[in-house]
């Protein structure tokens, strides 16, 4: 309704003795208690509007930083995702205790043009913020009773205030009826959401990258012409794609080491003699083999171990999660017994692509045979 028009409604003229073309009369403290007598359920609304928007917009932040710390981390554990509830619930305490403690906005209540202010009409500051955000654990708390408490509490008050609003003697108010703020104010309220915003945004322009790079489409399908790789000595052998070849740093080290130039992925096979071992089962040997591979690894984690068959010769599988230098790898594992010898056969992976690439991998590990002369 334009303010020009002199209204019959008695709620309406209540409000023109305090608000009048945008400006406050009066220098009652309390103005803004008889200011928010006069709405009606429509602020109720608001409220609920606003504080679905904030929601969202912490859901949002939520999952960009959960793809960034597993992208990080490179796993999920109970004490990173304690530590990530917590940092979301200061973060969670902080955008109430500051943005509406010094500003009197939140994303929310700015979209939905509501702002907090004392009964002077100014922002509430740190101390009455501070209880408005305790109190708001309890009244609009979406996992304990779905912010009830506080709808109730907003339509059954004159002044329309929730619990933490008559805690704090503050009062949420249409941002039309208040008198307009001053430069310094106007400026700072910007920065803050401005920079609000460039963390959402860059936070979820970081999400949409380490995705777009995990959930690559598949790679072209290769030949399925492959080619052997016989062990120096002639005894066992392993087969890969045409796109693999020899590796030449790692030639030296095992019996067969290959890899593809292309993409970072790679096999190796190593092998002890029984007869030098000694006495030793399959068990212990791959026991063995897991403590001198986990030694290669920063922060290295053991998948559960399966038994499995290779080509008849009994065998072991396990992946080994772990980081070198800056980049995490995953190690695809197989020992395997034969009559005379036992055999490790390694297949590296980024961890980041481990997902496209363990398919080719557990193909490559599952090829190896002795020769028989």
């Amino acid at each position: 309704m334009d303010e020009q028009h002199v209204p019959h409604n008695p709620q309406e003229s209540s409000r023109q003795m305090y608000i009048r073309h945008g400006q406050n009369y009066g220098v009652d403290p309390n103005r803004m208690a008889a200011l928010s007598t006069t709405y009606g359920n429509s602020t109720l609304f608001r409220r609920w509007g606003a504080t679905v928007f904030d929601c969202i917009f912490f859901y949002l932040g939520y999952i960009c930083f959960f793809i960034s710390v597993i992208q990080i981390t490179d796993r999920w554990f109970w004490p990173l995702a304690i530590a990530s509830r917590c940092i979301l619930l200061i973060a969670f305490f902080s955008y109430y205790l500051l943005l509406e403690g010094y500003t009197g906005y939140t994303l929310g209540k700015f979209v939905f043009r509501i702002k907090v202010v004392t009964g002077e009409g100014k922002p509430p500051g740190f101390l009455k913020s501070l209880i408005r955000t305790l109190l708001r654990l309890i009244d609009t708390n979406p996992l304990l009773m779905g912010g009830i408490p506080a709808g109730i509490s907003v339509l059954v008050t004159a002044s329309r205030q929730r619990i933490g609003d008559l805690a704090a003697g503050t009062y949420v108010v249409k941002v039309r009826d208040l008198e307009p703020i001053s430069k310094k104010t106007m400026k700072r309220s910007l920065f803050i959401f401005f920079t609000a915003m460039v963390i959402l945004g860059a936070s979820f322009v970081n999400a949409i990258f380490i995705l777009a790079n995990s959930y690559a489409p598949p790679e072209a399908p290769v030949s399925k012409k492959e080619q052997s790789y016989v062990s120096k000595d002639g005894r066992f052998q392993i087969t890969a794609p045409l796109d693999w070849s020899t590796d030449p740093d790692r030639e030296g080290k095992a019996e067969i080491a290959i890899f593809n130039p292309y993409i970072q992925k790679s096999v190796v096979v190593l092998s002890h003699s029984k007869k030098q071992l000694g006495n030793i089962t399959l068990q212990q040997y791959g026991k063995k083999a897991e403590n001198n591979l986990t030694k290669e690894w920063n922060l290295s984690s053991v998948g559960p171990v399966s038994n499995t068959t290779i080509h008849g010769y009994p065998a072991l599988e396990f992946a080994i999660k772990g980081k070198k230098d800056v980049d995490k790898y995953i190690t695809h594992v197989a020992i395997i017994e034969t009559e005379k010898d036992y055999y490790q056969v390694l297949g590296y992976a980024p961890a980041s692509k481990d997902g496209r690439l363990k398919k080719e991998l557990h193909n490559i590990i599952y090829s190896f045979r002795e020769v028989r002369h």
